[in-house]
């Protein structure tokens, strides 16, 4: 965590991409064998080639394990459940990290920009989270842990907390999953996303993403959010928001205003947790490297609770 720490850069540049993931994958590779001896199976949730999920088992488990589906960024336009060499650990050691603590874990590819644009990345979201459910059996038959179906959390990072905010919050989307996901769902865990819309911020990526400056203003998570009915807000399981302590200052700023929104709106306070000493990258890279693993422990702690 000491180059983390100690680099002033907190933009999301490529250049610090680049070098957070160098920083741990030269210290994942040193537990390579260890992430591997967590049994990963692939499976294709739709026709296309970036519709595939792995998913990692736990060692073992009593019973039915509950599931974590997890959903990894990339600005939009980029991304990978494994990413190519020499980061072939980046998310492996996300998966192995929390199926060793019991959460059989989820992590699906996704439909990118310019390929595709608002909301097909959220709808491929939400059919590889149905999936899981609906082939619940096939998957236990693969890796001899039978998922349980009633127990699962989301969790999204970055552009990937914007999808699963999408999943639950826009009109169509939500209305989709009412019967068939959201009464499944124990939880669910916001990561450093892109909630808000202001030209300010220079976030010319959010514009590509959904369109036009007018389609991004009305369907950011915020907007959503503003527009969802109280009936519906009060059918959302919990949440809980994660922060990258050294993230730029404006994913900072968008958390704080979706967090003050999402307590209005809910009528009480959303826990948030810190990754101390993280920027917007580290905070996945980190896992399973022995360092930095704290607010993973803590989101842990967190999702348990919601299975007493």
């Amino acid at each position: 965590m000491d180059a983390v720490a100690n680099n002033p850069e907190t933009d999301v540049t490529t250049e610090l991409v680049v070098s957070t993931h160098d920083t741990f994958a030269t210290i994942l590779e040193t537990k390579r064998a260890e992430m591997e001896a967590v049994e990963r199976k692939t499976f294709q949730y739709g026709d296309l080639a970036r519709q595939q999920l792995d998913i990692y088992y736990p060692p073992s488990f009593p019973g039915k394990a509950p599931v974590l589906f997890f959903v990894y960024g990339g600005g939009f336009v980029s991304g990978e459940r494994i990413l190519p060499a020499p980061w072939s650990l980046i998310y492996a050691n996300l998966g192995s990290f929390f199926a060793k603590r019991g959460f059989l874990t989820v992590i699906a590819d996704y439909r990118l920009v310019p390929e595709v644009g608002y909301p097909t990345p959220a709808e491929d979201v939400r059919d590889a989270a149905l999936w899981v459910v609906q082939n619940a059996d096939t998957v236990a038959a693969a890796g001899r842990i039978q998922p349980d179906t009633d127990a699962l959390f989301l969790m999204g990072h970055s552009a990937g907390a914007v999808h699963l905010a999408t999943v639950l919050l826009q009109s169509q989307l939500r209305e989709s999953i009412a019967t068939s996901l959201l009464p499944r769902i124990r939880g669910l865990v916001f990561s450093a996303g892109a909630y808000t819309y202001a030209p300010s911020q220079g976030a010319e990526f959010l514009v590509n993403y959904y369109g036009s400056v007018e389609a991004t203003a009305q369907s950011v998570p915020l907007a959503l959010l503003k527009a969802a009915p109280d009936e519906y807000l009060k059918l959302l399981p919990e949440i809980l928001l994660v922060q990258a302590e050294r993230d730029a200052a404006w994913v900072k700023a968008s958390g704080d205003i979706f967090k003050g929104a999402l307590d209005t709106r809910l009528g009480k306070e959303v826990p948030r947790i810190i990754g101390k000493g993280h920027n917007h990258i580290s905070v996945n890279t980190a896992l399973g490297s022995g360092e930095g693993e704290e607010w993973a422990e803590d989101v842990i702690k967190w999702m348990k609770e919601r299975l007493e």
